[in-house]
């Protein structure tokens, strides 16, 4: 397991763009679009603010994406999603989803911040980030996706069923 100190993880500096090099990454990961925005790095965090490929279950973590915008581009998405090693899709979201729309122009450089907490089973999951928008005619387009990039390992101390947990209390009379 890889992990850096949260310091490193800041906005400025040379430590800014190379959150992904700490990442546990699949060498078999699929890319494409036409990076008119292009996803420059990425980083999961624990609870403690460390980049790393495994997270307990039960706690609250961070995913950061950090896009360049290279030319004009309308109502840009970012998205993340969790797959199973099979390829299932289990969850993820976007921007969109959450209402998080932001402002910015060609040379901009954006951070995406998304924290929540891992209620997956314990296990290995394939995470992959998007990067899209609209254009002018309001027409879906993929400026960058990274599909199956990271390698993520849920440790878990409790399974249940299927992919989530429900985090059912148990009382018998």
């Amino acid at each position: 397991v890889t992990s850096i100190p949260a310091d490193r993880t800041g906005e400025t500096g040379p430590a800014a763009t190379d959150w992904k090099q700490h990442l546990t990454r699949n060498p078999h990961y699929t890319e494409y679009g036409d990076k008119k925005a292009e996803i420059i790095d990425y980083a999961v965090l624990d609870e403690d603010g460390i980049i790393t490929s495994s997270i307990m279950k039960g706690s609250r973590f961070t995913i950061r994406v950090r896009i360049k915008i290279h030319e004009d581009v309308h109502y840009l998405i970012s998205s993340y999603t969790f797959k199973t090693l099979k390829g299932t899709e289990v969850t993820g979201t976007n921007t969109m989803f959450e209402n998080a729309a932001f402002d910015y122009r060609p040379g901009d450089i954006k951070t995406v911040t998304f924290t929540q907490e891992m209620n997956l089973q314990g296990g290995e999951y394939l995470l992959s980030f998007g990067c899209t928008g609209y254009n002018n005619r309001e027409e879906f387009e993929v400026h960058h996706r990274l599909y199956d990039v990271v390698n993520i390992s849920v440790i878990s101390n409790k399974n249940t069923v299927g992919f989530y947990d429900m985090n059912s209390v148990v009382t018998i009379n």
